[in-house]
């Protein structure tokens, strides 16, 4: 078989490395996926995608072992069939991996005993033999141009380093047992620059052999990579097709089931009375940056990685100190240096992190605990917590920005990513601020959410707030601010508008520091 000039292996008698046919699971009457099947040939990158609630978690824990579907559900690896229930661990002798978005990694442990647990060459009675294993996790960390002392704990390594840590011990798995690897959300805690070093490596696992069920909710990497898509959307396969078939308009419309016009919001215009000015601002990997935002106003903040652009949200916003500059709102005025997130909030600014694991929720704590984090002083009264208010006030954020599942009291974490977004942003909302700072507020989340984040970011800006929005994605922020201003080398390249905003401009910006259009520096 050949799928887009890719000579797909399904083996003897057209045997695929794996097939699922008839799942179909339901939890408390509601059923959640219906008769999906899905196969994959050998050398095949098949893209599994749609939006949160669509089933591909419920898909992902069937083929792991976790979830147990209906009768009737048939999974087969290599030709041979398994029954359900099926525990994991016979799963993974049959060659089924998986790498799964939280990276399951102890970080107290060191490198080598986090690639190998479970894996180690050898058994109850043979030694292990540890410069053969050292090599082995060598040569995986290889392909990702990793050079981590194997027995440094995963602790201190870099959030990148720890994600090709996680990585690299599916790929053992899978070139181990010849057999699949299926990658959930693999790039969510992956600078952009270090993503082609991802790909390059499952090419090459794809190459001699190996099947990969790659599960992303960015489209431009299921297009760059893959060879083959399934949709799902709403427990239904609703597409299935060979990924050079496919636009990304296409795509996102058999993803949400409408057209892609819709996808971005119709943008109101800025409103006159300013409502920030920024003059001179210095700190971390910024140097002199100036600018002024109106009420109202989208404004978009990007350049390359390391460009600036990223340490800018935190400046503003006092969590990152600054050396030099000043900051001005209808609130106030204040030395960049002297801001700290206290001052910031006093003069009107919120900040919403990228990271949501640790710096902007508290995956411990409920939703009704996150949304009133900011705004707790106002369920007291003479001492005493209002807990009545407190929570009608959390159901009534869940209900505007469409979390789901509306439950104050679920842990955050049991949300997913782009569910988890939604209730951050309306935590920040409540504190009624003058200036929005929104670090990839996207980032991690499913077209669906994506959407509605945008749609409410519309609302926000309609209603007279700033909102700053500090991305990497051009296309996103060519379509959805007022004007971008790009960083470069830590300086503000220029600033595009109007006729001059498009994608390809802030790209073109952000490597050569001139492009189509916009001025240069300046409070434009």
């Amino acid at each position: 078989m050949t799928v887009a000039g890719l000579a797909v292996d399904h083996g003897a008698g057209g045997t695929p490395a794996l097939r699922l046919a008839g799942a179909t699971m339901a939890f408390g009457g509601v059923t959640v996926l219906r008769d999906a099947a899905i196969g994959l040939g050998r050398g095949e990158i098949r893209a599994l995608v749609g939006k949160n609630g669509s089933g591909k978690s419920t898909l992902i824990k069937i083929l792991s072992g976790y979830h147990r579907p209906q009768p009737g559900a048939v999974l087969e690896i290599a030709g041979q069939r398994y029954a359900f229930p099926i525990r994991p661990e016979r799963l993974r002798a049959a060659g089924l991996s998986f790498i799964h978005q939280d990276l399951g990694l102890v970080p107290e442990a060191s490198v080598l005993d986090n690639v190998l647990v479970g894996r180690f060459a050898g058994g109850r009675v043979a030694p292990i033999g540890w410069r053969g294993e050292r090599e082995r996790v060598r040569r995986v960390l290889a392909r990702f141009e990793l050079d981590a002392p194997l027995d440094r704990p995963v602790r201190l390594l870099s959030p990148v380093e720890r994600a090709f840590v996680a990585i690299a011990r599916g790929f053992i798995d899978a070139e181990a047992q010849g057999g699949v690897l299926v990658l959930d959300e693999p790039t969510a805690f992956l600078p952009q620059e270090d993503v082609g070093r991802l790909f390059q490596a499952i090419r090459g696992l794809a190459a001699s052999g190996q099947a990969i069920l790659y599960v992303s909710h960015r489209l431009d990497e299921i297009l760059d990579l893959t060879h083959t898509v399934t949709v799902l959307r709403d427990g239904n396969i609703v597409h299935d097709d060979v990924t050079a078939n496919l636009t990304e308009d296409e795509l996102v419309r058999h993803i949400l089931g409408e057209d892609v016009r819709t996808f971005y919001p119709a943008l109101a215009a800025a409103k006159a009375e300013p409502a920030l000015a920024v003059d001179g601002l210095s700190g971390r990997g910024v140097a002199d940056v100036s600018f002024a935002l109106k009420k109202g106003e989208i404004l978009g903040v990007s350049g390359l990685a390391g460009a600036g652009w990223e340490t800018l949200p935190y400046l503003l916003s006092g969590a990152t100190p600054a050396r030099a500059g000043t900051i001005r709102t209808e609130a106030g005025r204040t030395d960049a240096a002297a801001l700290r997130p206290d001052r910031a909030r006093r003069l009107g600014i919120a900040l919403l992190p990228a990271d949501r694991q640790k710096a902007s929720g508290a995956q411990a704590l409920s939703l009704r605990e996150n949304a009133s984090l900011p705004v707790l002083g106002r369920y007291f009264r003479r001492g005493l917590m209002r807990r009545g208010a407190e929570r009608a006030a959390t159901a009534e954020l869940l209900r505007s920005f469409q979390v789901r599942p509306a439950i104050p009291e679920a842990p955050l974490r049991t949300l997913s990513g782009g569910n988890q977004q939604k209730l951050l942003l309306g935590k920040w909302i409540q504190t009624k601020p003058g200036v929005l700072v929104l670090h990839e507020p996207t980032q991690g989340v499913d077209v669906g959410s994506k959407q509605d984040i945008f749609r409410k970011i519309e609302e926000i800006a309609a209603s007279g707030v700033a909102v700053i929005l500090a991305s990497a994605e051009s296309e996103d922020l060519a379509r959805l601010c007022h004007r971008v201003l790009v960083l470069r080398r830590g300086a503000v390249a220029g600033i595009l508008e109007g006729d001059q905003l498009s994608e390809t401009a802030i790209n073109d910006l952000s490597f050569r520091g001139h492009g189509a259009g916009g001025a240069a520096g300046g409070t434009q």
